[in-house]
């Protein structure tokens, strides 16, 4: 509890953090689920999305963009540590991610884990938190077949 805060003001901002949690588990379900229709509950209508050598803005433009999840059969976004800074209808947070991406390699099932960490910003309207900025940071990947045999090479993908 922040010094000189009230019991009152400490259960106002945990809500308000419990809230924006929620957010980063829409968003990370939105991903899984590639349900882009939900854009609009967890991205502000100009929301942006970075990363390396990448900037989508705006919701037709992040719909066109995250199509591209359609390469891998399927993907696990698991959100772990959070962390907000609240200042009234505006926040700004850390959302630390380990993203699973499953995808074949000449047959060969892969599994694609990637460490994240995004920096955002958020803004609250009449619907509640959106995102207002992600800024995607690869801390780790690793790309490794899933499956071997006993002689140890990776085993191709049952029929």
């Amino acid at each position: 509890m922040p010094p000189n805060e009230s019991a009152e003001a400490t259960r106002a901002r945990r809500e308000e953090e419990a809230q924006l949690r929620d957010l980063a588990y829409r968003y990370a379900r939105m991903m899984d689920q590639m349900k882009f229709e939900w854009l609009p509950e967890v991205f502000a209508a100009d929301g942006v999305l970075s990363g390396p050598s990448y900037e989508m803005s705006g919701h037709d433009a992040l719909r066109q963009g995250l199509q591209g999840l359609d390469q891998f059969s399927a993907t696990l976004h698991g959100v772990l540590n959070t962390y907000f800074e609240i200042d009234g209808d505006r926040a700004t947070g850390e959302v630390y991610c380990v993203a699973n991406h499953v995808h074949e390699v000449d047959g060969i099932p892969f599994k694609l884990d990637m460490g994240i960490r995004y920096e955002d910003d958020y803004t609250r309207g009449p619907g509640g938190w959106v995102i207002q900025r992600r800024k995607f940071n690869m801390v780790w990947e690793t790309d490794t077949p899933m499956r071997f045999g006993s002689d140890g090479k990776p085993l191709a993908a049952e029929a």
